[in-house]
């Protein structure tokens, strides 16, 4: 390798593994051994003269990562193949780079690689991270092309173009056409996170509690409703199979709860799930326009959420849902067989009482008084599952409380059925919003009680009420929480730790609503602003003159700057020289064109005997200076001061 080829071989690499980053924790661990492995071996090689692969060895590794990156991926061409196969292209690429040309196509890689990030995040994290990434490789770029001079001059040209860039970027941003999903059109599905479930059974919301990721952010337009009405409702569980409860068949409905206390407003952004229903607080009256209400009084996008959405709703906190309707009797049926000890539970207390409200309250006290444990452990539950948890077991989490209760209810004839949803939320002071995390995953049971329709009722409350009102921390037993509640370990920095994530997540919060949640529609209302219409065929006309326009001003304004003549400035040392100069010119010693300090110094030493001295040391200081490049920050300030201190008529009258 030529030595000129080994002085950007470095920089090379180095915009390679910036850009490749982001993929390491996706990639098979084998393709990430392969690119680390090569990189080390081509640098090694260029520094102590190892041996090169010649272009047939490099054409067998190149059909051999093809090959195996396509057995890996099962030989399906997704986002994360391309990826994939890319990373293993890239591993390659550097044993090729022995004309400007090999470098060149390399930087394109690396850019094209950069962009690949967006298919996976747009958050504010990631768009940071890919303007370093491309602000590192622009600098790589502008090094190959000119190689002389340093490094720190390449980096800061890079940043300068990237800041010349900056107005025609928001130009774009505001004015290209916008469409449907995320900040620059592009989805995936693995962006999608896990949330709730279409089926619940044991271990079903237990195991979200682990996980502490944003499951969605709620703003009130008034006060936040206290801890016990923040029951996030989002999917109705009917069916029961003596295991598992699962969605039964849902229609839209236009008809609300009947009014029955105030309504609440809020607006929900969303994170992306890959499901179709929205979470709203119990129980919504209106639903937002890309999904419609269910008869279960859950709302249903029209597609799967595979991008962050932002929608509003408006709630009664408190509510009367009606007359029992007929499609509503699934919420009675049981398997015939199976769970004897609870079905003569729950059947003695139907013969007991014949008030439905103080069969849910027996049942309650049941939970209350008979040694439950709230726990994310519990055993493991037999073939009467039902049975074994409320005889044997008694230990579980909400999913357990919930299928055993709602359970009972149908048994004791009582219509009932299981909300899957989220409870409470943590408020971020700095932003004024709940944060709703999936660790906040909860469920609990609806009945119909006559004259009051469906009744919320948490049987987890009679168990640890302090769920509902603190939290599922203040509800678990301390050793349960190890682990996963990181903060709490590092003591006194805790709040203060706190108060930095909550200002983070609040800039996050605001970078997806205002960048990330720039849609079609915000496009359209802001075009309108400035009266262009993009209903009609006059819009889009507008809009493209418009973009140009704004591009052509701002293309003409750093146009003019790289063009403008520089003014050539003086430097500290000239500029106190000139001043020293114009001294003498006041009596009469005025320096000739062309005519050199040491000259000028003797004739105004040979004018003035008695100034001489002063003369020559301010002129020795000057040459040192300015021509010998041999002074440093003392000398000048010496100079400085002589030149300063440099009185014809106090040292005339000396």
């Amino acid at each position: 390798m030529k030595t000129a080829d080994k002085k950007h071989l470095l920089p090379i690499l180095g915009a390679i593994l910036l850009a490749v980053s982001p993929h390491l924790f996706r990639l098979p661990s084998w393709i990430v051994i392969w690119c680390l492995a090569f990189w080390a071996y081509v640098l090694a090689a260029s520094k102590n003269n190892w041996y090169r692969p010649g272009r047939p060895i490099l054409l067998i590794l190149t059909f051999g990562g093809f090959i195996g990156g396509l057995v890996t991926y099962n030989f399906k061409f997704s986002l994360d193949t391309g990826v994939g196969l890319l990373a293993v292209m890239l591993g390659l690429k550097p044993f090729e780079m022995n004309t400007h040309r090999d470098r060149m196509v390399t930087l394109s890689l690396v850019y094209f690689l950069v962009i690949t990030n967006l298919l996976y995040s747009n958050n504010l994290v990631m768009s940071l991270f890919m303007f370093a990434s491309v602000f590192l490789a622009t600098a790589v770029l502008i090094r190959i092309n000119h190689p002389r001079g340093s490094f720190a001059a390449n980096l800061r040209l890079s940043g300068v173009i990237m800041v010349q860039a900056l107005p025609m970027m928001i130009v774009l941003f505001f004015l290209f056409p916008r469409v449907q999903g995320t900040l620059f059109g592009m989805s995936n599905q693995s962006i999608a996170r896990t949330g709730i479930d279409d089926r619940l059974s044991p271990g079903s919301i237990s195991k979200l509690v682990l996980s502490d990721e944003i499951a969605f952010r709620a703003e009130f337009k008034n006060n936040i409703p206290g801890p016990d009405r923040l029951y996030w409702r989002g999917i109705v569980f009917q069916h029961f199979d003596g295991k598992t409860w699962s969605r039964g068949q849902t229609r839209p409905v236009r008809q609300v709860p009947l009014s029955a206390g105030s309504t609440v407003g809020y607006t929900i952004t969303l994170e992306p799930q890959g499901e179709k229903w929205l979470f709203a607080l119990d129980m919504p009256i209106t639903s937002p326009p890309m999904a419609r209400m269910q008869n279960d009084h859950t709302l249903m996008a029209y597609r799967k959420l595979k991008t962050r959405i932002r929608y509003n709703v408006v709630s009664q906190t408190t509510y009367n849902t009606g007359d029992f309707k007929p499609w509503e009797r699934t919420a009675l049926i049981l398997p015939a067989q199976g769970n004897p000890k609870s079905t003569a539970l729950a059947r003695s207390w139907a013969d007991t009482f014949d008030n439905p409200e103080k069969i849910v309250n027996k049942a309650l006290e049941f939970f209350s008084q008979n040694d439950f444990v709230y726990s994310l452990n519990p055993p493991l539950l037999r073939e009467d599952v039902i049975d074994d948890f409320l005889f044997k077991a008694r230990k579980g989490y909400c999913e357990h409380y919930a299928s055993a209760f709602a359970f009972l209810m149908r048994k004791a004839q009582i219509p009932a059925r299981i909300v899957g949803g989220y409870l409470g939320g943590e408020l971020n002071p700095y932003g004024n919003y709940l944060i709703v995390r999936q660790s906040d995953a909860h469920a609990w049971v609806e009945v119909w009680l006559p004259a009051r329709g469906w009744v919320r009722v948490d049987p987890t409350s009679a168990v640890a009420p302090e769920r509902i009102e603190q939290g599922f921390e203040a509800a678990l037993p301390p050793e349960e929480l190890e682990g996963f509640l990181l903060l709490k370990h590092f003591g006194a920095l805790q709040s203060y730790l706190k108060k930095i994530v909550f200002r983070w997540d609040a800039v996050n919060n605001y970078w997806n609503q205002w960048v990330l949640g720039y849609s079609y529609r915000r496009q359209r209302e802001l075009l309108s602003k400035i009266g262009i219409n993009l209903g009609s065929w006059k819009g889009p006309v507008k809009v493209i003159l418009l973009t140009l326009g704004l591009m052509s001003f701002f293309v003409f304004l750093i146009s003019m700057r790289l063009f403008k003549k520089p003014v050539k400035k003086k430097d500290a040392v000239q500029k106190a020289y000139l001043k020293f100069c114009a001294k003498l010119t006041r009596v009469g010693l005025t320096r000739k064109p062309g005519q050199g300090p040491v000259d000028f110094a003797k004739t105004a030493g040979d004018f003035h005997r008695d100034l001489k001295e002063n003369i020559q040391e301010i002129t020795d200081l000057y040459v040192l200076l300015r021509y010998a490049r041999g002074g440093d920050e003392n000398a000048l300030k010496k100079f400085k001061e002589l030149v300063k201190k440099f009185d014809l008529k106090r040292i005339t009258e000396i």
